[in-house]
């Protein structure tokens, strides 16, 4: 994924991008039993963000494949471009531990690609981007990636956590993730009121970004809304139906 600053210049020029900026931080030994863990599920989702006059459809899944690896995707697409990003993990009790990450977005004549390569045995990343040399980097046996972030939380909140700390893995580093159960909130989805925890992640007292998650008890804890605040406006990321839930 592009940088920061990057993410505010193309911002600008390309909203679908700003699909990859909600999806995304706003997906082993052992595979964890069924009543721990997420069950799979097909989910559609839109994006609006302020100053842009149209929203973006956003699909995301979660399916256990043939081989017993676990496959969280998250698809977005309209008339300036697409966006697809994949995550391959096992579980270990509510943590995705990943094997791999990948990202690729097509728009405006360009394809740009990022791809992680975790050894669970070594606990090395290889990390590939486009334009960029290859680099590598040491990672902890606990460490997700971006994408799976939100699947971690759903799982630790159905056990009762009220605080969650999580070591994600990026193009460049593994960082740590704090996010805190902030209040309750009842939102309206597809015209049904839902009851929903609110959570932060907590950045520091210093940063302009904010991100906000709202998950389902009554449906699983499935995420539901994710709100991130930049020095470019707000962008909500709302589920389309609870159909299905």
């Amino acid at each position: 994924m592009a940088s920061p600053s990057l993410h505010r210049v193309i911002s600008s020029l390309n909203p679908l991008i700003l699909a990859s900026i909600m999806l995304v931080g706003l997906t082993f030994s052992s595979v964890a039993s069924a009543e721990q863990t997420p069950s799979p599920f097909n989910l559609d989702y839109r994006l609006k963000s302020e100053g842009i006059p149209f929203s973006i459809e956003a699909h995301r899944s979660l399916r256990q494949m043939q081989n017993g690896l676990w496959k969280m995707e998250v698809h977005a697409k309209n008339w300036l471009g697409e966006i697809r990003e994949t995550a391959l993990f096992n579980w270990q009790g509510c943590t995705p531990l990943s094997n791999y990450y990948g990202y690729k977005r097509r728009g405006l004549g360009k394809v740009k690609e990022a791809k992680l390569h975790i050894d669970r045995q070594t606990g090395v990343v290889a990390s590939e981007r486009t334009d960029k040399p290859m680099r590598s980097y040491d990672v902890s046996n606990n460490a997700t990636d971006e994408l799976s972030v939100s699947l971690a939380l759903q799982c630790e909140l159905r056990d009762g956590a009220n605080e969650v700390e999580l070591q994600v893995a990026d193009e460049r580093a593994q960082k740590t993730h704090h996010y805190t159960v902030v209040g309750r909130e009842t939102l309206t989805i597809d015209g049904g009121r839902v009851e929903t925890l609110k959570v932060q992640r907590q950045r520091g007292k210093n940063s302009e970004r904010q991100t906000y998650m709202w998950f389902a008890p009554d449906h699983d804890y499935t995420l539901v809304q994710l709100m991130q605040k930049n020095d470019d406006g707000e962008h909500l990321m709302t589920l389309q139906s609870l159909e299905g839930l």
